[in-house]
């Protein structure tokens, strides 16, 4: 199979192309995906035709896969699957409406957060003009290598404490009316309660070797060794940096689209620009980490 990359004009989010994921991969062309993806972070597979077995099948090639913790939006037939939608039918949402709608890595709250996940687009919303809902990503190993050596030595074997509860707060904070639609699933997820947990601020991607940020959007409460004020405004310094515009991809989706990110090389979020009667309709699967995951830098 003749495998060619498209790159775009960011540091992350290059084109896969001359592939079709509904077939299986000989070994050696499985390997030049999967490294492109620790090279880069974010890839994209255009035109693909894949059925939840098939998404399920190709994802775990990169390793085990994650069962999200909200049972009721995981798909009916294969619980790897959680269904990303705003759709709702007989008076119950299909799937999770606000996926993500800040800059952020999945599951920042667990000790062994996962190496990436993959999204599948079954229907994206649109006026027949204009498509919505874009997805952002901002390379955090392009971000790293772009700070001052000061701050770079700063950061240097420090670690940032992930509040759950601040999170709930700049959620509440910052809804939109665009994201009214997420509520149920906000207070789906609010049923549930996570510690705060300590990650390095920066660590060593275990694939690519390259140093990476470590956070998401209004969830650092602080970070080690510095005091309340010298640390909010290194976190408010960071957040801003990693966004900055040469750092970000920003994917226009089409139906077919397969977007797998790599969650420690990359920060995202979902553009809230959207609400019913545009409908949106996903499948994500999310690789678990391998033994030998990111280490603090």
């Amino acid at each position: 199979m003749a495998i060619e990359i498209r790159y775009v004009d960011a540091p992350l989010g290059h084109q896969i192309g001359g592939v079709d994921l509904s077939k299986h991969l000989a070994e050696d062309d499985f390997r030049e995906i999967e490294a492109a993806f620790d090279r880069y972070g974010v890839i994209v597979f255009r035109g693909q035709i894949l059925t939840p077995e098939g998404q399920v099948d190709f994802s775990r090639r990169f390793g085990e896969l994650e069962v999200f913790a909200l049972s009721e939006f995981n798909h009916p037939t294969m619980s790897e699957i959680l269904v990303v939608s705003n759709i709702v039918e007989d008076g119950r949402q299909i799937g999770m409406a606000d996926a993500g709608r800040y800059w952020h890595s999945d599951m920042w709250y667990t000790a062994h957060p996962p190496r990436g996940s993959m999204l599948y687009a079954l229907e994206v919303p649109t006026d027949g003009k204009q498509v919505f809902g874009d997805t952002m990503f901002a390379s955090m190993s392009a971000a790293y290598d772009a700070l001052p050596d000061r701050t770079k030595k700063l950061l240097e074997g420090r670690l940032a404490t992930f509040s759950y509860a601040r999170y709930l707060d700049h959620k509440r904070a910052t809804l939109t009316t665009e994201s009214r639609q997420g509520e149920t699933a906000q207070g789906a997820r609010e049923k549930y309660w996570f510690d705060d947990i300590q990650h390095p601020i920066v660590r060593i991607h275990p694939r690519s070797g390259r140093k990476c940020l470590y956070l998401s959007q209004g969830v650092i409460s602080e970070i080690s060794g510095l005091d309340r004020q010298q640390s909010e405004a290194l976190v408010a310094e960071l957040e801003a940096h990693v966004v900055k515009p040469e750092f970000v991809y920003r994917h226009k989706w089409r139906v077919g689209d397969v977007v797998m990110w790599d969650n420690c090389a990359a920060i995202h979020r979902a553009v809230a620009d959207y609400s019913l009667p545009f409908r949106r309709h996903m499948h994500r699967t999310t690789i678990a980490e391998s033994s030998a995951g990111p280490q603090a830098a």
